[in-house]
């Protein structure tokens, strides 16, 4: 019988969708690794794609929204997880920015319990079983400050997260 090939790390794009008040989408996993836990959309980086294709593509197939290519800060930051056995992974973060009012919608209700729009405080607040390690590792890399990231310019963030003129 023929050996199965060596397990290697795989490499995934998670999507931060943030609007202007700070808060960014997020979604409650189910059916796989990490259900009924918090998760950012995202997914695997397809060979000869580029991050930034990856999180075009994988937003448009998960929420419904199309964000073109030279929307995303793309690396934002960078996580290694090892979730179980089979499962290791480098994550790494696109960030866009959405308006307050996009609309989206759960296109893959199989994998995802639905999605809302949650400030990084309210899932700093969550206990680590109920977030997905991808993203429990980029609310505490100290580095990556989702709640400020790629303000735009002109302006600051205030104290509740919400863009103000500078």
């Amino acid at each position: 019988m023929p050996e199965s090939p060596p397990l290697r790390p795989r490499v995934g794009v998670g999507v931060i969708l943030r609007r202007p008040d700070g808060a960014f989408l997020i979604g409650e996993r189910k059916g796989s690794h990490g259900a009924g836990q918090l998760a950012l959309p995202g997914g695997a980086l397809e060979l000869y794609e580029t991050v930034r294709q990856c999180a075009t593509r994988e937003t448009l197939e998960e929420v419904g929204v199309r964000v073109p290519e030279d929307a995303w800060r793309a690396p934002f930051a960078v996580a290694e997880a090892v979730i179980d056995a089979n499962n290791h992974w480098i994550t790494i973060f696109a960030l866009a920015h959405v308006d307050a009012d996009v609309k989206f919608e759960n296109m893959e209700p199989h994998k995802c319990a639905g999605w809302s729009f949650k400030r990084a405080r309210d899932v700093r607040d969550v206990p680590d079983e109920g977030v997905f390690l991808p993203l429990r590792l980029l609310m505490r890399d100290e580095n990556a400050n989702v709640d400020e990231a790629c303000v735009p310019e002109g302006f600051v963030v205030n104290g509740d997260g919400v863009y103000a003129p500078a």
